[in-house]
């Protein structure tokens, strides 16, 4: 039987991070790295992925697994193929965290076919181009796999500003659900986490020029603050280990209470 400390070891792993050049998707991939994993970090922007990477080779000093940087526009399907290759050539994928996502703060009555079309586009077939590539993989694979999408809060509690990210949100939790149902018979696990208002480059420009809007949001949690990036690295960890092995087709929330009103 293994022990505690061993369930949360993902030592000899691949894990591919999506949106990792910051926020949640590089402290996911801190947790992992941390934790033994071998990373590929992808994300659409290259120059922040080298420093992301940089930053994790920092923190985990001579002693860290190995690593592969790749920009990849998760929405473009080919993109996502080209990701793929490079992901066999580096040994495969075990753990998928998939983050990368967009948003705006329109009503949908002001918000334009595009800028609608663009947040599904980003964030449903994003995660349904990595979903689906990645599943592939593993099963071709044989070894199992964790899959992992970050989501929201959103994707289940209605707000005004956020109905194109919502829905996107909301549709990722089914197609999870559906994916992990389609691919337990190969051992792979698929949940999502849904983490709160929190504060990474997502909400940073936001909350500065609206100081009162996250004041109000820090008020509506009851642990009175908004979440950081390295809230949700337990969770992730826990997602993409052995600890989760009878885990799968959950949403875990993370959002200081948030949502239990």
């Amino acid at each position: 039987m293994r022990s505690v400390e061993e369930m949360f070891r993902v030592d000899g792993k691949i894990a591919l991070v999506t949106g990792a050049a910051g926020g949640i998707g590089l402290a996911c991939a801190k947790a992992l790295a941390s934790a033994g994993a071998d990373l590929i970090l992808a994300d659409i922007d290259g120059g922040r992925l080298d420093a992301a990477a940089e930053e994790i080779r920092r923190e985990n000093g001579p002693s860290g697994g190995r690593f592969l940087t790749a920009v990849c526009d998760v929405a473009d399907m080919r993109s996502v193929e080209t990701l793929m290759g490079q992901a066999r050539e580096f040994g495969g994928v075990d753990i998928l965290i998939h983050s990368a996502a967009v948003t705006n703060r329109k009503q949908l009555l002001d918000m334009t076919e595009e800028e609608w079309n663009h947040i599904l586009t980003v964030n449903l077939n994003g995660a349904y181009h990595m979903g689906k590539q990645v599943g592939e993989l593993m099963t071709r694979q044989g070894r199992g796999g964790k899959m992992t999408f970050i989501v929201s809060t959103g994707a289940y509690r209605a707000g005004v500003n956020f109905g194109a990210y919502s829905a996107s949100k909301a549709g990722v939790v089914m197609m999870m659900k559906t994916l992990a149902l389609e691919l337990a018979p190969w051992g792979i696990n698929v949940n999502a986490i849904a983490p709160t208002a929190t504060e990474t480059r997502f909400t940073e420009e936001y909350y500065r020029e609206n100081p009162q809007a996250k004041e109000r949001a820090r008020t509506n949690h009851p642990l009175g603050r908004l979440g950081r990036a390295e809230d949700y690295m337990g969770t992730a960890l826990y997602l993409s280990s052995g600890a989760s092995d009878f885990v799968t087709g959950a949403l875990l929330v993370v959002d200081g209470g948030k949502t239990a009103k």
